[in-house]
């Protein structure tokens, strides 16, 4: 694990001590700043600015980091009240996001200065509400005003008819495109049938339970959630690598109890017994022979 960097100077003794437990409890739980940011409220650079001194932590940070280092969180925020009392400038909190992983975005500060009184008293004036000033009224289909002089309704008509000929092209090309490119429509769906992964960045919730979409193609066995065949997996490790990993294994008759996305020493367990079987090295890591051997 790289060494720390030094704490600023300014910090003073009672702050020292609380970024250095901190860091201890990082590399005690042997997660990356990515990875604690996935098992926390709080995002990869707010953990980098607490730990390197640069920003007082919340307390519920502080709470988090201890609860997965296994350290008691009570003497922990005693640490985080006293570094609180002393610790340099204001501290604007970081916000953590109900449901997600990760703290909300700090406010930017303003690319410019405000505008000056004097251009604002000539802004234009908003167009009135109950007409739209950007769509001509002769695009959108109303009727006919009477009083309207007759010279100008063939205009009208020409408009209207292009717009209509302008939603029919568009839907002959969106079949087309359907039908003719490789992955959509039935011409390509057999080609890309293995290819029903998730899209969506991974975050772990210890809650949540996944469900396996098991198909084969070319004679390959697939999830639906990663086509990996190389991905290195071992404890700690929480990706949809590792979700595709627990599906294949449960459905392969080892049981690890959940399929959470977390490479914990369940799933270890279970890669054990497939090596084994398999005349691979029993080591519990997930790589290119275990996956060729889970996959067939």
């Amino acid at each position: 694990m790289a060494p720390w960097k030094v704490l600023p100077e300014h910090l003073d003794p009672q702050a020292g001590r609380l970024v250095d437990r901190l860091r201890r409890l990082k590399d005690a739980t042997g997660l990356s700043f990515t990875a604690l940011a996935a098992r926390t409220s709080y995002s990869r650079s707010s953990w980098e600015r607490y730990l390197n001194g640069r920003k007082l932590p919340p307390a519920d940070a502080v709470t988090e980091l201890a609860a997965l280092a296994g350290a008691d969180p009570d003497r922990m925020l005693a640490l985080h009240a006293l570094a609180a009392q002393t610790w340099p400038g204001p501290q604007p909190k970081d916000t953590a996001v109900p449901g997600t992983s990760g703290a909300a975005p700090e406010p930017e500060e303003p690319a410019s200065e405000p505008a000056a009184p004097e251009a604002a008293a000539v802004a234009p004036t908003p167009a009135e509400p109950d007409t739209p000033a950007s769509v001509p009224p002769v695009l959108i289909g109303e009727p006919a005003d009477p009083a309207e002089p007759a010279r100008a309704r063939p205009a009208r008509r020409t408009l209207l008819a292009a717009g209509g000929a302008l939603v029919v092209v568009a839907a002959v090309l969106t079949v087309v495109l359907t039908l003719v490119l490789p992955g959509r429509g039935s011409a390509g769906a057999g080609e890309e049938e293995h290819r029903r992964v998730a899209a969506e960045e991974f975050a772990f919730k210890p809650d949540r339970i996944y469900d396996c979409d098991i198909h084969r193609f070319q004679g390959r066995l697939y999830a639906g959630h990663s086509d990996t065949e190389d991905a290195l997996l071992q404890q700690i490790s929480t990706t949809w690598d590792v979700v595709e990993a627990q599906c294949l294994l449960e459905h392969r008759g080892y049981r690890i109890g959940g399929i959470d996305g977390a490479y914990g020493a369940a799933t270890e367990r279970a890669v054990k017994r497939l090596q084994d079987k398999e005349g691979l090295v029993v080591d519990g890591i997930m790589g290119p022979h275990t996956w060729e051997a889970l996959r067939r």
